[in-house]
């Protein structure tokens, strides 16, 4: 059988093809129940430069692969009933679903609105808050990491303990000159159960935890760090508009082009009626 394959490959390649050729297909590489594969049909297969070894391999696996198919595929279209080869009605559905998700595509590349403001996000989440809920605890926190040492520890409690935004400035100042690391900006939201992790808390109950700590101290023997809980959601809870800033965008542009098409079928229907193009039978 190996024989074969390499037979095949070294005709494809070195010599005229013994077999007939097709008038308008080129040679004929081999053939089974009158199905024919041609020499121009692996020229994408093997190709200048290519070792004959890979050669081999590659013709070999690409033709297997066209006997196999020809031999299932007349074994079936011999026991199959001619209603079960009958592939016409489902060609055509296929075909008209591919025009149409093509002329949709098309369409929309062409005239979707794709900007999305921030306005138009805040607006969507004020009239839809109750559809985005918390899946998990969220907190809102600044911290200051100082050395273990440090004679400003107490001023960086006070200040924590006494957080307020307009303080923020004076709290940089401070962490700029005397800090190991410091995050103050407290617009973002962290998942809970890393900042867990993080500090290595010890929490029996999220909800309790948050309800009665807004400031807690971790310290070791090179650092303390002091953390300042500004807020917090809870699993259940909706979910803050600047978390779901990505989803109302792609809600927002799914709404536009369900419009976008509604509006086209709606101008051809009223289009049809005009042109008389209905035929109720």
């Amino acid at each position: 059988m190996r024989l074969l394959w390499i037979s095949l490959v070294f005709i494809l390649f070195f010599s005229s093809c013994q077999g007939k050729k097709a008038e308008d297909k080129g040679e004929v590489i081999v053939s089974v129940y009158g199905k024919k594969l041609y020499k121009a049909d692996l020229e994408n297969i093997v190709y200048e430069g290519i070792s004959y070894n890979d050669s081999v391999m590659r013709a070999k696996v690409y033709i297997d692969k066209w006997l196999r198919n020809q031999l299932l595929i007349r074994q079936a279209e011999n026991n199959l009933t001619p209603e079960q080869l009958d592939f016409s009605k489902r060609l055509e559905e296929y075909r008209n679903s591919l025009v149409i998700n093509k002329y949709e595509t098309e369409l929309i590349n062409q005239k979707l609105d794709t900007e999305v403001t921030e306005d138009q996000i805040y607006e969507y989440y004020s009239n839809n808050s109750a559809e985005f809920r918390m899946n998990r605890d969220i907190v809102q926190l600044a911290y200051v990491t100082l050395p273990n040492d440090s004679k400003k520890k107490w001023v960086f409690t006070k200040l924590f303990r006494d957080y307020d935004n307009l303080m923020i400035d004076s709290i940089t100042s401070l962490a700029d000159q005397y800090a190991l690391d410091y995050d103050l900006d407290i617009k973002e939201w962290h998942n809970f159960e890393e900042v867990i992790d993080t500090y290595n808390l010890k929490v029996k109950d999220n909800k309790s935890f948050l309800n009665d700590k807004k400031f807690f101290v971790v310290n070791n023997e090179e650092t303390y760090t002091l953390v300042k809980i500004c807020a917090y959601r809870l699993i259940g809870e909706e979910s803050p508009c600047e978390m779901e800033t990505d989803r109302i965008k792609y809600i927002i542009l799914s709404n536009r082009k369900k419009e976008l098409l509604e509006n086209l079928y709606k101008d051809l229907y009223s289009k049809a009626i005009q042109d008389n193009a209905f035929d109720v039978h």
